[in-house]
C-alpha cells in the first residue's frame, strides 16, 4: 500500500476534495494507494459546502471531518501533495528532522473558496486530471 497524505490550509476545500477523488480513482483503477487530507491551520469543522455539491456531482459522497496534521505520522507517508509552494515551505519548516523535501510534490492548485461553485468545479477538474495520471 502507497500512503499518501494530502495537505492544505483549513482542510476543508481542495486536500478534502483532492482525497476523495483519489480514493474514487484507486478503487475503480484497483491500486494499491490509499489517500489521507490534513491541514495546517484547521477552520471549523465541517467541509465546505461547495466541495459537497462538486462531489455529489461526480458521484461521490462523504461525511469527511476536517483533520490537523497534527493528527499523523508525517513520516509514515510514502508522498505528500500540497496545493501550494507555501504550504511545501511551512511543512519543511515543521518538520526540519524529516527530510520531506523530495516526498512534497506541489500541486499549484488555486483556492475556490471565494470564487462560486464554477471555481469548485475547476478546481476538481484539476485534481481529477492530476490523479488520474498519478494513479497507476
Amino acid at each position: 500500500m502507497k500512503n499518501v497524505l494530502i495537505v492544505c490550509t483549513s482542510n476543508k476545500t481542495r486536500s478534502p476534495l483532492a482525497m476523495e477523488i483519489a480514493n474514487s480513482i484507486a478503487k475503480r483503477k484497483n491500486s494499491p494507494y490509499c489517500f489521507k487530507s490534513a491541514g495546517i491551520a484547521i477552520i471549523g469543522d465541517k467541509l465546505d459546502d461547495n466541495v459537497i455539491t462538486v462531489l455529489k456531482e461526480i458521484g461521490i459522497e462523504t461525511d469527511y471531518k476536517p483533520t490537523h496534521l497534527s493528527e499523523y505520522s508525517i513520516g509514515s507517508f510514502d508522498a505528500i501533495h500540497v496545493m501550494s509552494q507555501r504550504q511545501k515551505i511551512t511543512l519543511c519548516s515543521y518538520y526540519k528532522n524529516k527530510n520531506l523535501d523530495d516526498k512534497i510534490t506541489v500541486l499549484g492548485i488555486p483556492d475556490p473558496y471565494y470564487s462560486g461553485i464554477d471555481a469548485y468545479r475547476k478546481c476538481r477538474k484539476q485534481l481529477s486530471d492530476f490523479y488520474e495520471m498519478y494513479i497507476k
